[in-house]
């Protein structure tokens, strides 16, 4: 049988990047660049890469391509990955199954309203909601705006899932606490009526991670380089960094139940 850096024919066409954990991320490096545990931990605990950027950097690629040609020439020729494994946060209902995929978000308005309605005991509750999803001109301009714009409809994943854990200290949204959309439905009815919603809605959904696979196309260079990033950072100072930040935007097509491969309640 065929083999290149000690893979099966059928592992080298189906190369998986899995930054689930720091092992399944260094188990994936460890097969695209075909070297040791220790030569990759060696690389990466190197600290002359950051000290020789800092001082050439006018001369240099970004970060994160220079980091990457230097493994490139430490570790061996890389075989790039062929899918990459993603992390979708969210809040949903206890119960939910995910049995269709994951969504964009204008595909699953009249349901998210009905999970919403569903929460709530307050009827004057229930008819702020009502009133917020119908309501043409919104008092917050976010929620009309994700509502009816197709570019903010996602869905939205997260290639690193440690990111999910340090989404404030790297400037992201924390998609764990609540989905921004639900965050400007809870700010539009608080400018309408002055309800404050956003506390039932935590106590009523649970936060949840699911983990999906897509072809990773011409991104897989650059997810590579994440990946070495998050590890990088992870060795240095023990907590990911942001250049462990990459996110995947569906572009408003869902991704297929097939694709989906657990459901993580956190």
């Amino acid at each position: 049988m065929s083999r290149r850096f000690g893979l099966a024919f059928d592992e080298v066409t189906n190369l998986h990047l899995d930054c689930e954990t720091r092992l399944s991320a260094e188990a994936s490096l460890l097969k695209t660049f075909g070297c040791s545990s220790p030569d990759l931990q060696h690389f990466l605990a190197d600290p002359r890469h950051e000290a020789y950027f800092n001082e050439h950097w006018r001369s240099l690629p970004e970060y994160d391509r220079f980091l990457y040609e230097r493994a490139c020439e430490t570790l061996g020729t890389p075989l790039l990955p062929t899918k990459l494994c993603w992390f979708h946060c969210t809040r949903v209902p206890a119960g939910t199954t995910f049995d269709a995929g994951i969504l964009p978000l204008g595909q699953v308005i009249p349901l998210l309203k009905e999970a919403l309605l569903g929460l709530l005991e307050d009827p004057a509750a229930k008819l702020e909601v009502d009133h917020a999803f119908a309501r043409e001109a919104g008092f917050d301009f976010h929620f009309g705006n994700k509502l009816r714009n197709s570019l903010h409809w996602g869905p939205y994943a997260i290639l690193v899932r440690e990111v999910a854990s340090y989404a404030s200290d790297l400037g992201q949204h924390d998609y764990l606490a609540m989905p921004e959309i639900i965050e400007d439905l809870c700010e539009e009815v608080k400018l309408a009526s002055g309800l404050e919603l956003l506390p039932v809605f935590q106590e009523g959904l649970r936060p949840a991670i699911v983990k999906f696979v897509a072809p990773a196309g011409n991104s897989a260079e650059f997810a590579v380089r994440v990946a070495l990033r998050y590890l990088q950072s992870c060795v240095l100072e023990g907590v990911p960094g942001h250049g462990a930040v990459w996110c995947f935007d569906g572009g408003n097509t869902a991704v297929p139940p097939g694709q989906v491969l657990k459901i993580e309640v956190v």
